[in-house]
């Protein structure tokens, strides 16, 4: 048990270690390069129940992210609700923000938990984030709002009073 208690303890300083700790309003959704989900179909992972990539032939845009689709059809259903098709916390890792930590993700470390889709940061956030699930939204729900909040702008360079 100590080399093993070991080894999950330097995973836990490694995932809290990478963590951003301020947003700004440009980075409160984790889309590099403008492209949220990595790419990957949001509605895939509530219609299929698995993480599937989008082509960039069916994208759309929603507030300055493009969301790319596997189908025309999963692209129509998003433009008519995209709220309801949104990853939990700007898509950042679930188990990240509920340490209060802005994590990127990896698309195919995933759920959907009534009805809303959460991503994590690899395989051990996954796990350690299915421990005492309802405990680790509730956390991560309010650091999220903190975080929001706390946003921190970006200077107008035009505004020079």
């Amino acid at each position: 048990m100590g080399s093993r208690f070991k080894i999950v303890s330097a995973l836990l300083l490694l995932l809290s270690a990478c963590g951003k700790s301020i947003l700004t309003p440009a980075t409160l959704t984790n889309a590099s390069a403008g492209l949220g989900i990595k790419g990957f179909d949001p509605i895939a992972y509530h219609s299929t129940s698995k993480a599937t990539e989008g082509k960039a032939k069916h994208q759309s845009l929603f507030q300055g992210v493009v969301y790319q689709f596997a189908t025309a059809e999963n692209r129509s259903a998003f433009e008519a609700n995209p709220e309801r098709y949104l990853p939990a916390y700007g898509g950042y890792c679930a188990y990240a923000m509920s340490n209060g930590n802005i994590v990127d993700i990896n698309p195919r470390n995933w759920a959907v938990i009534d009805g809303q889709l959460y991503l994590n940061a690899n395989i051990v956030a996954q796990g350690l984030w299915s421990i005492n699930r309802p405990e680790k939204i509730s956390k991560a729900d309010r650091h999220w709002q903190d975080l929001k909040a706390a946003a921190v702008p970006r200077p107008n360079l035009h505004d020079r009073r």
